[in-house]
């Protein structure tokens, strides 16, 4: 099955405002709002599941400055971060709000049953336990074994829009 949007990835048929060797930022054809920007994996994925630990540290890295971007370019009052997984092509939509924009993202929350909520509760629970968790400790493994870490500085790990914050009078 071919896809359209690697076609279009391809060919470069997008207004692209970010590229690098694994990720694309386009301005959709038929945008959200304007300023709606659309971020995707160069390779075609479906699942964020698919994609490696890395990929996903950087489509949202890539997400958040999107989003603190168009926030400030376009003075929205907001943004919505939105991951789309289709049979289509893994993205995550940035759209900026504004008062009265006319879209509305909004559900009607279903009601559960304390039982079917202490079942969808169990069953997610026993699928995180393992989050934050690796395999094997680096410290166990032989001498010849350990790989060189590179520690980033914890300046560096400053979450972007909280850099911009602090520089707010």
């Amino acid at each position: 099955m071919t896809c359209i949007i690697c076609d279009k990835i391809k060919e470069k048929k997008a207004l692209i405002v970010y590229e690098d060797d694994n990720l694309i930022a386009v301005l959709p054809g038929k945008p959200a709002v304007p300023g709606h920007i659309k971020l995707m994996p160069k390779q075609h994925f479906t699942k964020l599941e698919e994609l490696s630990d890395e990929t996903v540290e950087d489509l949202f890295f890539l997400a958040n400055f999107s989003s603190a971007s168009v926030f400030e370019a376009l003075q929205a009052h907001g943004t919505n971060i939105i991951l789309n997984e289709s049979d289509n092509h893994l993205a995550i939509d940035i759209i900026p709000r504004k008062e009265n924009d006319g879209l509305n993202f909004l559900w009607k929350p279903k009601q559960l049953t304390p039982e079917e909520m202490e079942e969808v509760y169990n069953k997610i629970k026993d699928k995180t336990f393992a989050i934050g968790k690796t395999e094997e400790k680096e410290e166990t493994k032989p001498e010849e074994e350990k790989e060189e870490v590179i520690k980033i500085p914890d300046e560096e790990k400053t979450n972007y829009l909280i850099k911009h914050l602090q520089k707010i009078p």
